[in-house]
């Protein structure tokens, strides 16, 4: 059934982008490592194709998971999209709400919070942002 479901379901292809790779490499604070680059080009390539990605990015802590992950986040966004990081706990969802606004907001990518811990006023206007396409990347709990 899973090989059926990858010939027939449609994603959507993205575009991609010679110079976001080269932007997004300069606004990182180090060099990717050889296999951080190596699951970034099977990335692209998974987001290049029609179908939809399914794709398990593991490794230890500290090893590079969140930054193979943004990129693929700025690849939605490059193409029109909105995009969702979404992490076990409140407290790492703040940590990289800061870490992401720090670094994407001064390319132009705006980087929402969305937490049930939100005060109302500030869920409201999460929220309003979101459905606005105000927000490009969301960062909230699974």
């Amino acid at each position: 059934m899973k090989r059926q479901e990858v010939k027939t379901l449609q994603g959507i292809s993205h575009r991609l982008d010679g110079g976001l790779k080269e932007t997004f490499l300069k606004i990182i604070p180090f060099k990717l490592t050889k296999a951080q680059n190596k699951v970034l080009k099977e990335i692209e390539a998974d987001m290049a194709s029609p179908r939809p990605m399914n794709r398990l990015l593991q490794g230890d802590v500290g090893s590079g998971k969140t930054i193979v992950a943004i990129y693929a986040l700025l690849l939605t966004v490059r193409n029109g999209f909105q995009g969702a990081l979404m992490v076990p706990t409140e407290i790492l969802a703040e940590q990289h709400y800061l870490s992401l606004s720090r670094l994407l907001e001064p390319i132009g990518v705006r980087v929402r919070l969305l937490l049930s811990g939100l005060t109302p006023k500030l869920k409201r206007q999460a929220c309003k942002d979101i459905e606005t396409g105000n927000a490009n990347i969301i960062i909230g709990t699974h």
